[in-house]
């Protein structure tokens, strides 16, 4: 019996995507008819100005209009499941938790992390037959999926034996 955490499959599954199409340069771009302006922190919104060209590399297109607020011109299109300014903060994180500045690479990959799971579906989202199919079909397209990017197992597989052990029977 196998049994998967749809989250944690979903989520390595959208994170492989957005690595794909980042690495390659074909990430799509989601262009906001009317920038979005975004107020952050000072210190947010500094760290936003001097890493606009990674948050470009990974689809964030962005704008100074103040001390405080930024305009997102443009986020991933991947991300159906989070707004553009949801999409800025999360991006902003591993820069505000770091304590220095990540390199490129790293920053690039903590953003990634952070947007596969706000946008993956969550534990518990009640799934069509359909999505199932695809989720799965989705698994065997894409390498490492036996974990999420956080590390966590994306199915448990239990043998028959361990399965009779637990209604204990021998």
């Amino acid at each position: 019996m196998i049994v998967i955490d749809q989250h944690a499959l979903h989520e390595r599954i959208l994170y492989q995507q957005l690595r794909s199409r980042v690495d390659s340069g074909r990430l799509d771009r989601q262009k906001l008819l009317v920038p979005l302006p975004v107020t952050l922190t000072a210190a947010e919104a500094t760290l936003a100005c001097e890493s606009k060209e990674v948050l470009a590399e990974v689809g964030l297109e962005i704008e100074s209009i103040g001390s405080q607020t930024v305009l997102v011109s443009a986020y991933p299109a991947m991300l159906t499941r989070v707004s553009p300014a949801e999409a800025l903060r999360l991006a902003l994180e591993p820069l505000v938790a770091g304590g220095r500045a990540p390199s490129p690479r790293d920053l690039l990959d903590a953003m990634l992390h952070q947007w596969a799971c706000k946008a993956a579906i969550k534990a518990g989202d009640p799934l069509t037959d359909e999505e199932v199919s695809d989720l799965l079909a989705q698994q065997h397209a894409y390498q490492d999926t036996h974990h999420c990017p956080h590390g966590r197992p994306t199915a448990l597989v239990f043998s028959c034996d361990q399965i009779d052990r637990m209604f204990k029977r021998t």
